[in-house]
């Protein structure tokens, strides 16, 4: 099978990539023609190398793919960007499309910002936040409501530059405006309606909500958040077991008083996230319709949103 137009496709949008992001974005991949593909892609001139970066799981150095020339580095646009890879090992969940959607969207090269983690518990991505801003001088947190955490997450305990911290989301204990970046990865839809998460152990139908409100007024001027959610526009299934899952109404009244700098969609087709746009979604939903959605999903569409503090 010929890849040639997903790839150039995947380039359009990502400008960068290598052959593994590839292959995790194109329904039925093949790696081995994937990488036919790239080589052909190669001779004809279409795309380039535009850099290396090393895996932290293999220590191989995985090259990166461009449609732009040479001489737009990859380093420079992307510099020391957070190698992910290692942190999806095994894993088939949403985290394969939302941790390189953060990768792609931490502005790494700033230096002495502080990140806060919503949610943070039994992620890893918190502690390779701190790791990798070490050198920064990044100040990172992690918030989270759940008992019984890993050892790594125990409350109060301080690695690096990283502490964690057990509180509610939708009354964090942080002065006004000290956070530039607020990461909320497939979170904000169990605020209030999970069993036994949170203090009150209440059901809060605004709980996402109010926890969106909270992160506004601990965001800095033009702080960001990162945040990801299941979705189904025209939604008429409202909570699915114990989350939230939205549409175009509920995630207005979510996100208001942010703008949306970034909004990416990704649909589950056989076993595979693969990039959609927001118009297409109706139909990939009835084309779609029949293939399985293993139940550990909390939907078939992740939405991936990059927000901005008015």
């Amino acid at each position: 099978m010929n890849y040639v137009r997903e790839i150039i496709s995947i380039l359009k949008q990502n400008v960068f990539a290598d052959d593994y992001s590839i292959y995790r974005q194109i329904q039925d991949a093949n790696m081995a023609e994937i990488r036919k593909s790239i080589s052909y892609l190669q001779q004809k001139k279409i795309i380039y190398v535009t850099g290396h970066r090393k895996s932290s799981r293999t220590g191989v150095r995985i090259p990166i793919y461009s449609l732009v020339s040479k001489r737009a580095s990859y380093k420079t646009t992307h510099i020391d960007s957070l190698d992910t890879d290692h942190l999806l090992a095994g894993t088939v969940s949403e985290r394969v499309v939302e941790y390189g959607f953060l990768g792609r969207n931490l502005q790494p090269s700033r230096v002495g910002i502080r990140i806060l983690d919503v949610g943070s518990g039994r992620s890893a991505v918190t502690n390779a936040l701190s790791n990798f801003g070490n050198n920064k001088k990044w100040g990172v947190f992690g918030i989270d409501i759940a008992k019984g955490l890993p050892k790594l997450f125990e409350e109060g305990k301080e690695k690096s530059s990283f502490v964690f911290l057990r509180m509610d989301a939708r009354t964090m204990g942080f002065r006004d405006e000290v956070f530039d970046i607020v990461i909320c990865i497939s979170t904000v839809e169990h605020v209030g309606i999970t069993p036994n998460t949170h203090l009150a152990n209440e059901y809060d139908s605004l709980g996402d909500v109010k926890a969106l409100s909270e992160i506004f007024r601990i965001l800095k001027k033009r702080g960001r958040v990162i945040l990801t959610i299941p979705y189904e526009d025209k939604n008429i299934q409202g909570y699915i077991r114990e989350h939230r899952i939205y549409d175009s109404p509920t995630l207005a009244r979510l996100i208001t008083g942010y703008r949306v700098k970034k909004k990416e969609y990704y649909i589950y087709v056989n076993g595979k996230w693969k990039s959609c746009r927001n118009k297409d979604i109706g139909t990939d939903l009835r084309l779609f319709a029949k293939s399985e959605v293993p139940q550990y999903l909390h939907s078939r569409i992740c939405l991936c949103l990059l927000l901005e503090k008015k």
